[in-house]
């Protein structure tokens, strides 16, 4: 069988939420780990199936090893070299895209990555870690943990002269609710069905119907995409200085390549890929473990 390159980006998160949360969830996810450490829910019609692995230790610091399968809504039919259409049959299982993640509660944070669309990683994890979460009335967040202060920059700016950005049209193509407007309006056309990239920059920001907030919006989506190539800010500070920002740089992400057999990454390479990554982030004392 031949084997398949496959590029991965695993992602730093930040939980945020109330600490009642952290100091509930290791026995929760003990205690599923010992009764139902497999579950199918839905959430947003979607089918997700969560599966929670052994614990294991990183530096005496507890890990949680999760896999998930998002359901991809768009696979409809099964086609035969016959010409026979007819439903795809599940057999109570669950077609669509794979998330790993090694969620770390005594350090409030989540490692994870999926070969599915990048973009929705965050809404994932935050749709699994509600599922472990007692106080249903808390509100949770997930934030990228930043590598240097190019976020809290732009919101300091005094005022904004152009945002520009590249993207793969693909990686559009299964925009979440959370998605600003103009990435939601892009993925029900036609045009994601290219293989191509959309290049855009946007200047007099505040005029013809794009505002600021709208500018925020979009840096904070793209800025997890794995699909964006380049995200610049133009701005002015307090004295009227243009200031340049990249956001490509910003965050902290690990990036690496592995071999596979099959054309999806298994449960073992993931769990493998996941450690390293956490190795990466402890050695740039992004963890403090």
């Amino acid at each position: 069988m031949n084997r398949i390159r496959r590029k991965i980006v695993v992602r730093l998160l930040a939980i945020k939420t109330k600490n009642n949360f952290f100091n509930d969830i290791p026995a929760i996810l003990d205690s599923n780990l010992v009764n139902n450490n497999v579950r199918i829910i839905s959430i947003r019609e979607k089918k997700h199936l969560i599966k929670l692995h052994a614990k294991q230790k990183y530096k005496n610091t507890s890990v949680y090893f999760l896999s998930v399968v998002r359901e991809r809504n768009t696979w409809q039919v099964r086609a035969l070299g016959n010409g026979k259409i007819s439903s795809i049959p599940l057999n109570q299982g669950i077609l669509g895209d794979p998330y790993y993640f090694f969620l770390i509660p005594r350090r409030k944070l989540l490692l994870g990555f999926t070969t599915g669309p990048s973009g929705s990683l965050k809404s994932t994890a935050n749709a699994v870690l509600q599922q472990f979460n007692k106080d249903r009335t808390s509100k949770l967040n997930l934030e990228p943990v930043t590598k240097e202060r190019e976020f809290e920059q732009l919101k300091s700016l005094s005022g904004y002269h152009k945002l520009h950005f590249k993207v793969d049209a693909t990686a559009l193509g299964d925009s979440t609710e959370s998605a600003p407007d103009i990435f939601r309006q892009l993925s029900s056309s036609l045009f994601l069905n290219i293989n191509s990239e959309i290049a855009l920059t946007i200047s007099e920001i505040g005029e013809k119907g794009f505002s600021e907030t709208d500018l925020i919006d979009i840096v904070s989506y793209l800025s997890e995409n794995d699909g964006c190539s380049a995200l610049t800010v133009q701005g002015f500070d307090d004295d009227g200085a243009i200031v340049h920002l990249d956001f490509n740089k910003a965050y902290a992400v690990y990036k690496t390549e592995i071999v596979v057999r099959n054309k999806f990454i298994d449960e073992e390479n993931a769990e493998s890929a996941l450690l390293s990554a956490l190795e990466a982030f402890d050695k740039s004392m992004l963890l403090n473990v």
